[in-house]
């Protein structure tokens, strides 16, 4: 009985299924993109993806959007709360994953938008399809990291170090596709570290900064 109130106290369970459902969404539909995402210890060439076709629906694939902002999610409401557990499934990282829904798809099409401007609306999306790849990777073996441990759970410095590996990976990957802005935007080096810190590194840090008070 005791363990029965315990899994009624969070929603573990509702999102587990959630991301189940939406990675049998994912095979039905988009089975390659399944397979790029889970098999995470794979490379990603760089080169050959930004060399496809361009297809808008590849650059902004709903599904494993939506698996990022939950894992965006309850790892923001571990980094506020210092504390992972099943109970680290809640309200409040359904909160955090709706906000990083709303902020990034706002965010991707104001900087679609002004690109537009500058004929590179295109070049920017193939940019953002490559990295997302990236970052899908990264977020899927976090998901598997959340719902593994879920019920060990640890709390203080452990919480900071488990959440920093996820942002050392996040720089990491925009370090990694940096040189493909230089190849495909020519403009000065200066120019695209602004921009990357100011779209990307800046909104990070001032959530968490806010999310501190």
């Amino acid at each position: 009985m005791y363990e029965l109130r315990e899994l009624g106290d969070h929603y573990f369970g509702l999102f587990l299924v959630i991301v189940l459902a939406l990675l049998t969404t994912l095979k039905l539909i988009y089975e390659s993109r399944l397979v790029s995402m889970t098999f995470f210890w794979q490379s990603v060439n760089n080169t050959n993806e930004l060399n496809k076709p361009f297809k808008l629906a590849r650059a902004f694939s709903i599904i494993p959007f939506l698996i990022r902002s939950m894992v965006f999610g309850v790892l923001t409401h571990v980094f506020v709360t210092k504390h992972f557990s099943a109970a680290s499934f809640n309200l409040d990282a359904t909160i955090y994953a709706g906000s990083f829904l709303l902020f990034w798809g706002l965010r991707a099409f104001l900087e679609g938008a002004f690109m537009s401007f500058f004929n590179q609306q295109e070049t920017l999306f193939k940019i953002f399809y490559v990295r997302t790849l990236h970052k899908e990777k990264l977020a899927f073996l976090f998901c598997c990291l959340l719902f593994a441990g879920a019920f060990v759970g640890f709390s203080g410095l452990p919480t900071v170090i488990f959440v920093g590996s996820y942002v050392v990976g996040f720089v990491a990957i925009h370090l990694n596709i940096f040189k493909l802005y230089l190849r495909q935007f020519h403009v000065k080096q200066v120019y695209i570290i602004l921009y990357i810190c100011a779209s990307e590194i800046a909104p990070v840090w001032l959530a968490t900064q806010t999310l501190k008070f």
